[in-house]
């Protein structure tokens, strides 16, 4: 348990700074915390499958997994419309509002995030832990393609504990947040993930109307 609950040097490298956005919105540090463990996570899965002969298929306007339901957790939802508000100029925001509208005919989860702005993230930098961690060896996935249920031996193994690691970082922001279930203690991994299901949504189903209407710097 103590090794999940250990900061990993290695991360450093990973970590984004933003100091307008970890200034006005706390608990960023430790979501941004949390994105560098994944990242640290999937780098060395990536060098592990190179080794074994084995290339990713993802690359720059490959946007396949972007149409699927997402999942991600309070905190991370905070950070992705903070940073919309924040780094995002008014000619991007209302393209993905436009964008939006025009999902809304379909149910939740059968939109494409809508964070996707001509076949791109435009909150990469901040995309949550899931986004991260997929990625696809081998092929690249086909148009609909879901490759965890198609070829699930193709999806990237990022280790399970740095993910957990990462999860457990951010437990102290719901301590502190009005209104969220009071969390379990870091040294209970097992309450800690029960804990994180019971929070997760997915991005397709929070008020992205709302969010992309909102004024530059308003949070």
């Amino acid at each position: 348990m103590e090794s999940l609950l250990r900061w990993r040097p290695e991360a450093a490298r990973f970590r984004h700074r933003d100091s307008l956005l970890e200034k006005s919105l706390p608990g960023a540090d430790l979501a941004l915390d949390a994105c560098a463990l994944v990242d640290l996570s999937v780098a060395e899965a990536l060098a592990r499958a190179r080794r074994a002969g084995r290339a990713p298929a993802c690359e720059p306007g490959c946007a396949a997994c972007c149409c699927q339901p997402i999942p991600l957790t309070p905190l991370e939802a905070l950070l992705l419309t903070r940073f919309v508000h924040l780094r995002l100029g008014s000619e991007e925001r209302a393209a993905l509002a436009r964008n939006h509208a025009a999902a809304l005919a379909l149910p939740p989860l059968r939109r494409n995030c809508p964070l996707l702005l001509d076949g791109r993230c435009a909150a990469y930098v901040v995309r949550p832990l899931a986004c991260r961690r997929y990625l696809v060896l081998g092929r690249a996935c086909a148009s609909g393609e879901d490759a965890a249920s198609s070829r699930p031996a193709d999806l990237l193994p990022p280790d399970p504990d740095l993910l957990a690691a990462a999860l457990l970082r951010t437990l102290p922001w719901y301590a502190r947040r009005p209104g969220c279930p009071l969390p379990p203690r870091p040294s209970d991994p097992a309450a800690a993930r029960r804990f994180f299901r019971s929070v997760t949504t997915v991005i397709q189903i929070l008020p992205w109307e709302k969010e992309l209407a909102q004024e530059d710097g308003v949070a």
